[in-house]
């Protein structure tokens, strides 16, 4: 799909820059809001990530709050990035694109989060949540546990935190590499289709235009960060999905979840599977996502 194929759609949420792009606004059914992951983007969304959801409703990505292309207010201060606020903001964002109808929620790693994280604070926007990769308590391991540890170390960790995200800009090529940190086994997602040709085109040039001063703030903010206490609030059904060997949210996350979300499903994907399932392991991850859609959500056709 090209981005002139694409339909985007600007929002200014208590003075948040948000940005939402459209798939089929043209069809009916239940609106499908997709939420990507720390320091990615609404063109994270690639085709194939979106068929699973297409025959339940119009799909539509959704920047989160200081991602390009959102950004911060200007004022924004470390304090007020809170579970509360980005629910908030999201949901108000939501309210514009769909009006008062109920939403399937899909999001991955952070978005898992904000997903759950709407859908706690309000119940009733929620007709079904998907968390892929997501997480209660953002406490983070492998290198993104090391990145937080850098954001909360002051000055000298700010700059190697910088460094590090700042170097994945300068080429296609090492932006592409640090996909290995996510996974255990990266020959397998170099050989998803289209992966390069949909990274090279939308999620790269995003990325060079990310702000990473935002991002610092994500990092030292989200380890305090748990909404555990509040999945008892979600009332839709939930699928909580993990890779066995996630390296950067631990699967532990998602059995949580699933412990306390009153109507929630646990999905392990149990072959050395780590932090971006869908192009590790796309036909085993596309199976668990319908299977789960078929049992809890009607096709717009039914």
């Amino acid at each position: 799909m090209r981005i002139s194929m694409k339909r985007f759609r600007p929002f200014r949420i208590n003075n948040h820059a948000l940005m939402a792009l459209s798939f089929n606004p043209e069809t009916t059914g239940i609106p499908v809001i997709l939420l990507h992951g720390i320091t990615a983007s609404i063109y994270f969304w690639e085709p194939g990530l979106v068929t699973p959801f297409r025959q339940y409703g119009p799909c539509y990505a959704l920047s989160l709050p200081g991602h390009y292309p959102a950004a911060f207010p200007f004022d924004f201060a470390p304090d007020n990035l809170t579970a509360e606020t980005i629910a908030q903001v999201l949901t108000a964002a939501i309210r514009e694109l769909v009006g008062n109808s109920p939403v399937l929620l899909v999001g991955h790693s952070t978005g898992g989060f904000a997903a759950l994280d709407i859908a706690a604070h309000t119940p009733e926007i929620a007709r079904g949540v998907i968390s892929i990769a997501g997480f209660a308590h953002g406490q983070w391991t492998g290198a993104l546990g090391l990145y937080q540890r850098w954001a909360r170390a002051g000055a000298l960790g700010h700059w190697e935190f910088k460094t590090v995200y700042g170097s994945a800009k300068r080429s296609y090529g090492i932006f592409r590499q640090a996909s290995r940190m996510y996974t255990p086994k990266p020959k397998r997602v170099f050989a998803y289709p289209n992966l390069d040709a949909t990274a090279k085109q939308e999620s790269f040039p995003a990325y060079q235009k990310l702000n990473l001063d935002a991002m610092l703030l994500y990092f030292r903010r989200m380890p305090d960060i748990d909404i555990t206490s509040l999945l008892p609030c979600i009332t839709a059904p939930t699928l909580a999905l993990t890779g066995d060997r996630d390296p950067i949210v631990p699967p532990a996350q998602a059995h949580l979840i699933a412990e306390q979300v009153p109507a929630a499903e646990l999905a392990v994907l149990d072959s050395e599977v780590g932090h971006l399932p869908f192009y590790e392991v796309p036909d085993a991850y596309q199976r668990a996502i319908s299977d789960w859609l078929c049992a809890y959500l009607p096709t717009k056709d039914e």
